[in-house]
């Protein structure tokens, strides 16, 4: 797969995570969330293929590699604040829920981290408030969601990286030009009367649809108006 398609690869998952997250705001708009599960159908044939070209394995490894590293660093911070919370308040169950070593997490594979985070900061959200004395910060929840979404989406890529089959890259191909279409067409019109109802919404759906290049830099707009989509202009 080359590197263009890694990118986008990752800005559908991430479009795909924001849809999820505020799913009940557009719940009304039919149009829209046939559209979002049209959008999941399409990611799923992607992810299921996992037969495609490979232009540089070595640059899509560090990167998740790289990532991994951000994943566990969060996860310790979750799992030390949770556990002294637990300590304090008396709360075996979560004490046990919480409580990962690192030799723990290192032994652990990509999903499994990934579920084991995910976990972690679901324990944690309820109890915002009480985890700032130990010093888990609306930061550090922040990064935790960012992180999470960039793994996951590295998984996938990894996945999407694993065989080469001409047939399936033609379908892939296509499917990525009907995620394309549909985005462009479809989804980035409904989503933008958001920006005056729910700003939250808009802003973070406009991130979400910048396709950001191995190096973190962001590639400028150029023939195909869908490759970057500024925050204040997702049409």
């Amino acid at each position: 797969m080359d590197k263009v398609k890694i990118n986008k690869g990752r800005m559908y998952h991430s479009t795909d995570l924001v849809l999820d997250k505020f799913a009940d705001s557009f719940a009304s708009i039919e149009e829209l969330a046939q559209a979002h599960q049209e959008l999941k159908g399409y990611i799923e044939i992607i992810d299921e293929e996992q037969q495609v070209q490979v232009v540089d394995h070595t640059g899509l490894t560090r990167t998740k590699i790289a990532l991994r590293a951000d994943v566990t660093r969060q996860i310790q911070k979750f799992s030390m604040a949770l556990k002294a919370y637990a300590t304090v308040q008396k709360n075996t169950d979560l004490l046990t829920k919480s409580s990962y070593r690192q030799s723990d997490l290192a032994r652990l594979s990509d999903p499994i981290l990934f579920d084991v985070g995910t976990m972690l900061y679901n324990l944690a959200t309820p109890l915002r408030g009480q985890l700032a004395k130990y010093f888990l910060t609306e930061e550090e929840f922040t990064q935790m969601e960012f992180v999470l979404a960039e793994f996951r989406a590295s998984i996938h890529q990894k996945r999407m990286a694993t065989t080469v089959s001409k047939s399936s890259t033609k379908k892939i191909n296509e499917v990525y030009h009907a995620i394309d279409k549909l985005l462009r067409e479809v989804i980035d019109v409904y989503v933008a009367p958001f920006q005056f109802q729910n700003p939250d919404f808009y802003t973070e759906y406009g991130n979400a649809r910048i396709v950001v290049g191995y190096t973190g830099h962001i590639r400028r707009r150029t023939a195909h108006p869908d490759t970057v989509l500024q925050p204040e202009a997702v049409v």
